[in-house]
């Protein structure tokens, strides 16, 4: 499994708790929390992980360097004006499988990784996206479902129950052959919201925990939970 994490955000929210680095570096006690997330992908086969960074770059490789616990890593570096969607399409350049597992940098989530990828490869999707179930929500992109496919794709809006979008995808390498798409654009509302119906993307379903460190207020709450873990 090779995997892509987008590191480029300027964590703008965070600037009053945390100090001046990328957000994925934003201390979870005394390790940044990426690397949490690298951990978590040590427990599978993962043999390859692009960092897509983008500023201050040089603090997140000057850290992890080119190995992590037997991982390659890699850098797709000066991903700053590229937007999300044209950050994965840079950094899918170093991807040499068929796949990509592609995570944002400032989520954290415990799904089986195994299983989404399983389903992936006996699917015929072009791209399958972790989704979590939600009530009462305005701050998340969310799927329109039916069973493991994606129907639609819609940015944020007040929704009473929807399947919100986590940041963790597996993506075929040529998701983006022959797309009309600029080179700065956003995986969500430039290639989503038009291309799903007109392509075929699935869904995987996972209801466990989730938390975007965007904000002070989730920040503060998933140091209380890994806290509480031990870790």
């Amino acid at each position: 499994m090779q995997v892509i994490i987008l590191c480029g955000g300027l964590g703008t929210r965070l600037k009053t708790v945390v100090s001046d680095v990328p957000k994925p570096m934003a201390p979870i006690g005394s390790r940044p929390f990426l690397e949490l997330k690298l951990e978590q992908l040590s427990n599978y086969d993962v043999d390859k992980v692009v960092l897509a960074t983008g500023y201050k770059e040089e603090l997140i490789e000057e850290y992890f360097g080119s190995t992590f616990k037997g991982i390659k890593i890699e850098y797709s570096k000066n991903n700053l004006d590229l937007g999300t969607g044209g950050a994965i399409k840079k950094a899918l350049n170093y991807i040499d499988a068929p796949e990509a597992m592609v995570m944002n940098g400032d989520v954290y989530f415990e799904i089986d990784l195994d299983k989404m990828y399983a389903q992936h490869k006996a699917s015929n999707f072009v791209m399958t996206m972790a989704v979590k179930p939600l009530r009462n929500f305005d701050r998340f992109s969310y799927a329109v479902v039916e069973g493991t496919k994606m129907l639609d794709f819609r940015d944020k809006e007040p929704v009473d129950f929807g399947y919100i979008n986590i940041g963790c995808y597996i993506v075929n390498k040529g998701i983006f052959d022959n797309l009309d798409l600029p080179k700065n654009f956003t995986f969500e509302a430039d290639y989503l919201v038009p291309y799903v119906r007109a392509r075929p993307h699935g869904v995987f379903i996972y209801d466990g925990y989730f938390v975007d460190i965007g904000i002070p207020k989730d920040y503060f709450s998933f140091i209380e939970y890994i806290n509480s873990k031990g870790n």
